[in-house]
C-alpha cells in the first residue's frame, strides 16, 4: 500500500536518463534516481560490481527480490536476522534516515527497535526534516500492519514532538478511565490501529487525526470534550497540507474528522439531521472509523453493529421507490411528523 517503491537496477544513471524523461536524481546515499508514475515513486538504486554501494540502515533491508526470477537473493547472508526479534544496524548510523527505516520496518514487521538508539535522532537540533521526507515516513509507517508500533518509535525519539506537535498534544491528555482505560489521548489513537481491518490511506489519517480536537475542546458536566469532533475537523487541512496530502485526501481526512462521533448518535437522531451524513460515499468509511474508535475504549462494538443496521434499513428505503427515506408509505404523512392543524381563520 506504500506509495513509495525501491529498485536496484545495474543500469547507469546515463542509461536510466534515456529511459525516463521524468527522471529526478536524489543525490542521497540510499538512492540516485527517483521516477515518479501514476501518484507512486520508484527510487532506484544503481549497482557497481567495482564500486561497493553504501549497505542499508538495517540487515534485514539487504533481502532482495528478482521479479524476473521470481526468487528472494540473499547476498549478504542476512537470513537468520529475518527471524530476530531485534533489528540489527549496519553502517555508520547516526542519520534520520535510521530512524525512518527502523519506524517503517517494526511497522510492517513483528521486529522491535529500542528507542534509546534514536532519540538523539529524532529530538536532534538543526534542519527539521524536509515535509516530503515526512509524508512519506508518515504513508510508509501507516500502510504497515502495526502503524501503532513505528507511530510509538517514532514519538518516544522526539520525531513527532519536533515535526508533529498537533499530535504529540494528545499525550498530555488525561481520559477517564471508565470510558478509555488504554491511557491518555495519544495511546488510545495508537490502539485504535489495532482494530484497522484495511491500511486505506483516508481511513488511516482520519484515524491518526480524529482526536486532535480533544486538547481545545472545553469539558463539561455529561461530556468531557465538548465539540472536539468540530473543534478536531479545523486542524487536519493545516496539518495535511502542510505536509502536501492531495486536497481531495484533505477534504475526505476532514469530513471524518468532523463527524466520527455521528454514527454513536445515529439511533437518537432524526433523519433530516442524519440523512445527508448517511448518502455521504464515505459514510462506510465512517462507520470503519468508528468500530475502530469503539473497540479501543470500553465501550466495545455494540454501538458500531446497530449504527450498521440503521445505515443499511435507510440504504433499503432510500432505493424503495414506494417508501420514503424513514420507512413510510409514499402518500402518507412521515413518521414523527408533527400533527396537522386546522387552518388559521382569515381576518
Amino acid at each position: 500500500p506504500s506509495r513509495s517503491v525501491h529498485l536496484l537496477t545495474d543500469a547507469s544513471l546515463i542509461a536510466l536518463a534515456r529511459l525516463f524523461e521524468s527522471l529526478q536524481y536524489a543525490g542521497g546515499d540510499s538512492e540516485d534516481a527517483v521516477v515518479s508514475h501514476e501518484e507512486r515513486s520508484f527510487r532506484l538504486r544503481c549497482y557497481d560490481e567495482e564500486v561497493p554501494s553504501r549497505p542499508r540502515a538495517f540487515s534485514v533491508q539487504e533481502l532482495l527480490y528478482d521479479p524476473g526470477r521470481d526468487v528472494f537473493l540473499d547476498p549478504q547472508g542476512i537470513y537468520p536476522d529475518l527471524r530476530s526479534a531485534g533489528l540489527r544496524p549496519q553502517g555508520r548510523g547516526g542519520e534520520l534516515d535510521h530512524l525512518a527505516e527502523a519506524a517503517i520496518l517494526v511497522s510492517r514487521y513483528p521486529y522491535t527497535a529500542d528507542p534509546e538508539s534514536f532519540v538523539a535522532l529524532g529530538s536532534a537540533a538543526g534542519p527539521a526534516a524536509s515535509l516530503e521526507f515526512q509524508r512519506e515516513l508518515l504513508l510508509s509507517v501507516l500502510a504497515g500492519r502495526r502503524p501503532d508500533k513505528g507511530l510509538a518509535l517514532l514519538s518516544a525519539c522526539g520525531f513527532v514532538g519536533r515535526h508533529w506537535p498537533e499530535l504529540e498534544r494528545m499525550s498530555a491528555i488525561p481520559q477517564t478511565k471508565d470510558y478509555h482505560p488504554e491511557g491518555d489521548g495519544w495511546q488510545h489513537t495508537l490502539e485504535t490501529f489495532q482494530h484497522r481491518k484495511d491500511a486505506d490511506p483516508v481511513l488511516s489519517l482520519a484515524l491518526l487525526l480524529h482526536d486532535v480536537g480533544k486538547p481545545e475542546a472545553s469539558p463539561t458536566a455529561e461530556r468531557p470534550f465538548d465539540g472536539h469532533a468540530e473543534l478536531g475537523a479545523q486542524i487536519p487541512p493545516h496539518f495535511l497540507r502542510r505536509l502536501g496530502f492531495p486536497e481531495a485526501q484533505v477534504r475526505d481526512v476532514t469530513f471524518l474528522v468532523r463527524y466520527h462521533m455521528m454514527p454513536a448518535a445515529l439511533r437518537k437522531l432524526p433523519l433530516y439531521r442524519s440523512e445527508r451524513i448517511m448518502d455521504s460515499p464515505l459514510f462506510p468509511l465512517l462507520l470503519e472509523l468508528y468500530r475502530a474508535d469503539s473497540s479501543a475504549s470500553y465501550w466495545g462494538p455494540d454501538g458500531y453493529y446497530e449504527a450498521c443496521q440503521i445505515y443499511r434499513t435507510y440504504r433499503k428505503h432510500k432505493a424503495n421507490p414506494y417508501r420514503r427515506n424513514d420507512g413510510s408509505k409514499r402518500g402518507q404523512r412521515p413518521r414523527g411528523a408533527a400533527p396537522l392543524r386546522p387552518p388559521l381563520p382569515l381576518h
